[in-house]
């Protein structure tokens, strides 16, 4: 089976969009070694320029975690704990750069598991 790989960005500007509590590498290490899957964390402020909800793009930080399996079951089960853990992400580009096949996969459990959509 083929690589699924996926991102997923959560932007910490508050109660509504931002994860239920502070992303950590540590909680990520976890869930990876629960599914046997890779995950990373990466935290990036601002990558253009402009504004964003009446704050300039370059004060906003985003958590990106990328995540890669070669079983859909892994995957699924890594996205499911992600949610249950910080919720799904609220924004309509939490996805950006994840392949098309984890996107629609990843839709569609943020929708079943958090009412995303």
């Amino acid at each position: 089976m083929a690589e699924i790989m996926a991102k997923i960005r959560w932007f910490p500007l508050g109660p509504i969009e931002g994860p239920l509590e502070p992303i950590q590498k540590d909680d990520l290490d976890n869930i990876a070694k629960q599914f046997g899957v890779s995950i990373s964390l990466e935290e990036m402020r601002g990558a253009v320029a402009g504004e964003t909800r009446g704050r300039a793009i370059e004060e906003i930080t985003q958590s990106i975690v990328t995540m890669s399996a070669d079983d859909e079951e892994a995957f699924l089960g890594v996205v499911r704990a992600l949610v249950k853990k910080y919720r799904a992400p609220r924004t309509t580009y939490a996805t950006l750069g994840s392949d098309e096949r984890a996107r629609r996969m990843i839709a569609e459990l943020f929708d079943e598991e958090d009412g995303w959509l």
